[in-house]
């Protein structure tokens, strides 16, 4: 794909100050400061948990789940109430993290030995582990729950993992890096960021088979689908800007230069909103789908990792 080939292009300049944001509270990991950031229509507010807090999920009681770089835990929190717990894992240095669709589990891959773990949601214990043939980096579970897929950029392999009962089912070889992954809502595709050759790749999840492989930035970094499925957003970590793809007809639709080495990227439910983690900048970016207009820039610390929206 050919960036003199698109018939829209948008470049636009991080804009706006600290303050809220327009939609459901969003949460933060903060890595450098061993905290969460809870922002919302009143601003910023800080909840002190402790080692460097890295990824995230939220279940649908509200509580946000985050691995630790810095231990062998999770941290489970919840941002009503500022409650922290720990709940210690089996796993060195977890890194990905994800829950099934019905949030009553939680998977947890951990790059120091790769271990996958299984945990109960509610009851806060584990369920199983798999020990996997290489490290994973970053986990996403299908929507019907049947399986996790999950990235190891060491030996450019997808892995594929049946659920509950943590079988390995496929590995798959994508060179180019693959770092973070996300699946369609239908469940057809699964979308891989590759840092190292610069793309995206698409792949089928019926067959594991490479759809289409598209130019994205330097350094792509995370990703997400937008809840309707039309769009896929990508962050470029060296480039500073997001690439807007249209999943369907696979192309650039956009690019937003966010700047601040943007990080982790989620979509408001209603889709109207994309919340972007600048990590240089220590900000939350709050964009407007529709437009590509920077809505906010919410100051929330020293290199701010994770991003999820809460459930109303």
């Amino acid at each position: 794909m050919r960036v003199r080939a698109l018939a829209v292009v948008l470049f636009l300049v991080l804009a706006g100050g600290a303050g809220g944001i327009s939609a459901a509270p969003i949460v933060v990991t903060v890595e450098g400061e061993g905290r969460l950031v809870v922002v919302g229509d009143t601003g910023p507010r800080p909840i002190a948990v402790g080692g460097r807090p890295h990824n995230l999920a939220v279940t649908p009681d509200g509580r946000v789940w985050m691995t630790d770089e810095a231990a062998p835990r999770v941290w489970v929190v919840d941002p009503s109430t500022g409650s922290v717990e720990e709940l210690p894992i089996g796993g060195r240095r977890p890194h990905g993290l994800a829950t099934t669709p019905d949030g009553d589990r939680v998977l947890v891959a951990s790059e120091g030995d790769g271990r996958l773990e299984l945990l109960d949601a509610a009851a806060r214990t584990a369920l199983g582990a798999l020990t996997l043939p290489t490290a994973a980096h970053n986990v996403a579970v299908t929507p019907d729950g049947r399986a996790a897929w999950l990235t190891a950029p060491g030996a450019d392999r997808l892995l594929v993992v049946g659920l509950p009962g943590l079988a390995l089912q496929r590995t798959l070889a994508v060179p180019g890096g693959p770092h973070d992954l996300a699946l369609t809502p239908d469940g057809r595709e699964v979308w891989v960021t590759l840092w190292r050759s610069h793309e995206v790749v698409v792949v089928g999840t019926d067959d594991g088979q490479v759809r289409a492989r598209l130019a994205a930035g330097r350094t792509p970094h995370h990703l997400a689908v937008s809840p309707d499925g039309a769009q896929v957003w990508v962050t470029n970590h060296a480039s500073g800007d997001v690439a807007v793809f249209d999943r369907a007809a696979r192309q650039l639709r956009a690019r937003i230069a966010a700047g601040g080495s943007p990080h982790h990227v989620a979509f408001a439910p209603d889709g109207t909103r994309a919340y972007v983690v600048g990590e240089a900048a220590g900000a939350l970016i709050e964009v407007d789908v529709v437009s590509g207009r920077i809505l906010s820039r919410t100051l929330v610390g020293r290199r701010p990792h994770g991003v999820v929206v809460l459930p109303r």
